[in-house]
This record gives structure tokens, sequence and C-alpha cells, in this order.
């Protein structure tokens, strides 16, 4: 069975920035992000953008337009438009599975019954598939980054990765 995945720009981004943007690559057969969210992490001219681009020229990384503009317009509001075109593009290409870290995004997603994991989800799933061998380090990385958990969270992960 070919394992797919829709993918938002913050999992995109935050990856990159850490040197693990080929978990995609090495966890699913077929990679999709929406073209707003794509347009998002490529938006600001940098090295991670080059690594982006090179990314998506040397993987099954698909790019696509969401089609249901209605459907998108009704959902904008406290989502970002990445975060609603991962969902409804989830429905129009049949994928069930999404990347999103954003909370309300997530509880969003699952109320539209997809199966939701984030950036840290791709981290522990390499690690699960021995393409990460220091995931506390990666963790420390990533907020190092930017990315926000909640301290439950963190040592949720942080007490299960000893």
């Amino acid at each position: 069975m070919i394992k797919r995945i829709l993918c938002n720009a913050s999992p995109l981004i935050l990856l990159s920035k850490i040197g693990r943007l080929h978990l995609l690559s090495d966890l699913f057969d077929e990679v999709f992000v929406p073209e707003s969210a794509w347009n998002e992490a490529v938006y600001k001219p940098d090295s991670m953008t080059n690594d982006l681009m090179q990314f998506k020229l040397s993987t099954k990384l698909t790019v696509f337009k969401v089609e249901n503009s209605v459907a998108v317009s009704a959902m904008i509001g406290r989502l970002h438009i990445g975060e609603v075109e991962v969902i409804v593009g989830a429905d129009e290409l049949g994928i069930r599975n999404v990347v999103l870290d954003d909370g309300y995004a997530r509880s969003k997603a699952k109320q539209m019954g997809l199966s939701v994991t984030g950036t840290l989800g791709i981290l522990i799933a390499g690690r699960d598939a021995g393409n990460v061998s220091d995931l506390n380090s990666d963790i420390d990385s990533l907020i190092e980054n930017g990315f926000r958990i909640s301290e439950n969270i963190l040592s949720q992960v942080r007490s299960n990765t000893k």
C-alpha cells in the first residue's frame, strides 16, 4: 500500500531548519503540499528555501492547487489558508493522513475524520524507523528554531525517549 501524506508549511519549514526534511520521503511514498502552504514555506529566499526546492526536485513531493474555493473560504478565520487547504485538499485527494502543528488546525482536521501528526510526530516516526538516533537533540533544535510545544507534551515525549 502506498503511504501518502499531506503537509502544511510549518512542518516543512521546521524539518528543513533542523536538517530532517528527508524524513518525509523516508517515511512516505508520496508527499502532497497545497500551493498556499508551499508558497508560505518558500516565501523568503534563504538557504532553507534552497533546501525545500531541492527536496521538491529530488523526491515525490507534489504541490497542488485546492479546487474547492468555497470550502476554503468557509473555513478561513482562526485557521490560516495553508491549514485550511491541507484539510480541504485531503478530502479532494482522498488522503487521510495530514501533518499539521497548530492545535486548532489539528482539532479541526480530526473532526473531519483525518489522521493527524505534526513535526514532532514525524521525528518520532523517524526514530521508530531507525532514521533518527537522538530524538532529544532534534527536539532541542526544533525549539531553538521557534517550535512551540506544551511542557506537558514535551515531558511525555522526553520520558519516552530514554
